[in-house]
């Protein structure tokens, strides 16, 4: 009788097992709790000005303050699209950026006025991160973040879908 309670137990054990593995929650992925934010300012003309964020779980605010058609929206996007934009952070090794690339000090060996800026902040476990790059910024280490920033900042309005949200200025400036 007794070596019949040996399969049942390593039966059960292995069961229990499978258990604990199937309550395992998205909670627990190194994502969770992430959220990437991307700024856009005005620049002297018609550049959209808006923020949109998107969180871990895929839940997208965005708020359009200038030159955008759509003043609110709120949207629910895949893990794959969260997976993309967090893949580019990596790419861009966006933890060892400074928090600024505004002015001299920051490594702009020139500057112009009037451009946009794009302000990125990402927050997970590990803290919260903030870039502020001014597109006026020119020259010396300005020149080797500005790729690292565009490419970024160019993959969080893809992966979600920004552009629908931003729409034309028209001449006015106001967006149609």
């Amino acid at each position: 009788m007794r070596l019949f309670h040996l399969p049942l137990i390593c039966l059960l054990a292995s069961l229990g097992a499978c258990a604990a593995h199937a309550d395992a929650r998205p909670d627990d992925s190194p994502a969770a709790g992430t959220t990437v934010t991307l700024e856009r300012s005005v620049c002297f003309g018609f550049c959209p000005s808006y923020t949109v964020t998107v969180d871990a779980d895929g839940q997208v605010d965005f708020t359009g303050r200038e030159h955008v058609q759509t003043p609110q929206a709120h949207e629910q996007v895949s893990p794959e699209r969260v997976a993309a934009i967090l893949a580019a952070v990596e790419q861009a090794d966006f933890r060892s950026l400074k928090e600024n690339y505004v002015n001299q000090d920051d490594g702009c060996a020139n500057m112009a006025t009037d451009m946009p800026s794009a302000r990125i902040t990402v927050a997970d476990a590990s803290g919260s991160k903030t870039v502020n790059f001014y597109y006026g910024c020119f020259g010396g280490i300005a020149d080797t973040v500005k790729p690292r920033i565009d490419q970024l900042a160019k993959t969080i309005d893809e992966q979600l879908d920004t552009a629908r949200w931003i729409g034309k200025p028209s001449a006015a400036g106001t967006a149609q």
